[in-house]
């Protein structure tokens, strides 16, 4: 699966964002701009497995976001504020309510499934690569003689190997590789069951597509607590000193979002495709391959052709017998050897991905009843309830979000929508 997929999907999150905020907050300008990208900037780093936190990219995209907002939608544009002070204080001042809380909520649960689940796609690339480019040691080159040209030697053109000659041949050959397969089906059935429960809460494409409600609701209510907001922030910041304002070369990754933010790219997609679709297609398409080690010998001998009904001697390595003994010399050594090390490697990082998976894994929460009998909260229409609807299965009373209500789950009619340019296969 494509990791141009989540990215996809991250610059369309980010352009419907700036498109929600250019409408409905036109006094903020372009100043929004650099905010929105370096959020998302770190959305897509974060996923493709930096060090940064999703409590961190949440707050630091409110600090940035906090002192626009006081001087372009609160008035207060004209007080003598360092821009310093203004950034720590949106916290104390909880002038965006409960929505950063249940901002982090929400990131946190879809992105690190969407983290996993790439990080597992990098693995099996991996381990298939890897094996791919095993090299047969000197005893599996001598086996193999004796499969294939021992009995020209002999004057034996064209006899057909004994039935399971050429498996056993290859069973010694990828004696390693076989051990593999019993990670390698707990990675296919942990991957297929982390697809499947990305939904919901954990599905990144429902909640990045959403997430401009979170940041329109955040700023309403800052709006809303104008007054009290003027008074904290005068009581806070009216006495400190104002910084020089110098002018620095901005840093490499806020240049970068600025860019981003600047210059919105257009991509073309397929309407009838989805990134949760493409997530079934693909695991479905792998699931055909979850005995792959276990059925490599089989696969390898598959052009071994079968002993003619009519023909009683098959090649057993070194004679022409009526049978091919279960104990073969030139068969799969009997004593048992430690595998290769990069196969031990290979197993070591399945066994610790196949755990992540299962850590990851949840079942899908019930979305619960809406609090206050499902009506709207005051001051909010139906209609608009249902427009910037969410579910409410993520406010939990550790997430102290207890404040918001009517956050139902999200509206499938709004799913993004996908291109299609590649086939399944090369996801």
């Amino acid at each position: 699966m494509r990791r141009e997929a989540f990215e996809l999907v991250l610059r369309l999150g980010r352009n419907s964002t700036l498109l929600v905020l250019k409408a409905e907050f036109p006094g903020l300008g372009g100043g929004a701009q650099g905010a929105v990208g370096q959020l998302f900037l770190d959305v897509s780093l974060y996923i493709l497995g930096s060090d940064s936190s999703v409590e961190h990219m949440v707050q630091a995209f409110f600090t940035r976001l906090f002192p626009l907002t006081y001087r372009r939608l609160l008035g207060g544009g004209a007080a003598p504020i360092s821009e310093e002070c203004l950034r720590g204080a949106w916290k104390d001042s909880i002038a965006f309510g409960p929505y950063p809380k249940l901002m982090m909520t929400r990131l946190s649960r879809s992105l690190l499934a969407t983290r996993v689940f790439l990080q597992a796609l990098n693995l099996g690339i991996e381990v298939v690569n890897t094996t791919d480019h095993l090299r047969p040691g000197r005893d599996c080159g001598r086996a193999l003689l004796r499969l294939w040209y021992c009995p020209h030697c002999q004057g034996l053109l064209g006899a057909p190997a004994c039935k399971g000659f050429c498996q056993a041949v290859m069973a010694g050959c990828l004696g390693g590789a076989s051990e593999i397969q019993p990670h390698w089906r707990g990675y296919v059935e942990g991957l297929g069951k982390l697809a499947g429960a990305m939904r919901g809460e954990q599905d990144m494409e429902a909640v990045i597509m959403r997430l401009h409600v979170l940041i329109r609701l955040a700023l309403r209510h800052a709006v809303n607590a104008r007054p009290r907001l003027h008074a904290l922030v005068s009581s806070t910041c009216g006495h400190a000193p104002q910084r020089v304002s110098r002018s620095v070369a901005p840093l490499p990754d806020q240049t970068l979002a600025a860019q981003v933010s600047r210059n919105p790219q257009t991509l073309p997609y397929d309407p009838e495709e989805t990134l949760a679709g493409r997530r079934r297609e693909f695991i479905f398409s792998l699931r055909g391959f979850s005995s792959f080690f276990s059925g490599l010998g089989e696969a390898l001998c598959s052009w071994e052709p079968a002993v003619p009904s009519n023909h009683s001697l098959c090649w057993n390595g070194q004679e022409m017998t009526n049978r091919f003994p279960v104990s073969h010399p030139h068969g799969p050594d009997p004593k048992i050897k430690a595998p290769e090390p990069v196969i031990s490697q290979i197993i070591d990082k399945l066994k610790h991905i196949n755990q992540l998976l299962r850590l990851v894994t949840v079942p899908e929460k019930r979305w619960r009843a809406r609090s206050g009998g499902g009506q709207a909260p005051a001051g909010r229409s139906n209609g608009e309830e249902e427009d910037e609807g969410f579910e409410s299965g993520d406010c939990d009373d550790e997430d102290d979000c207890s404040g918001v209500s009517g956050l139902g789950p999200p509206p499938h009619r709004k799913r993004l929508r996908i291109f299609a340019g590649q086939s399944p296969t090369a996801m």
